[in-house]
């Protein structure tokens, strides 16, 4: 049994937090793939499908700092 299941089924239909919506909303800014969210209803979105397009979004993010733009690229072996 994986022990997050029952957090899932108390959270699945749960609408989406305050901070969910604004971390979205920050993350579209600097995400390569925010624009696949521009027109997202806030209304309709559960916790689960908000945590689901944080990390879409996080994982495709792009800082805007170049030393932070640096860095990423370091990680990603850009360089090597």
């Amino acid at each position: 049994i994986n022990m997050t299941d029952w957090i899932d089924d108390i959270l699945g239909d749960e609408e989406c937090s305050m901070w969910q919506i604004g971390f979205i909303e920050q993350l579209m800014q600097t995400s390569a793939v925010g624009r696949e969210y521009d027109n997202i209803n806030f209304n309709d979105l559960t916790y689960n499908e908000a945590e689901k397009i944080i990390k879409d979004l996080r994982e495709n993010d792009w800082p805007r700092d170049p030393k932070d733009q640096y860095q990423e690229m370091f990680k990603r072996g850009v360089f090597k």
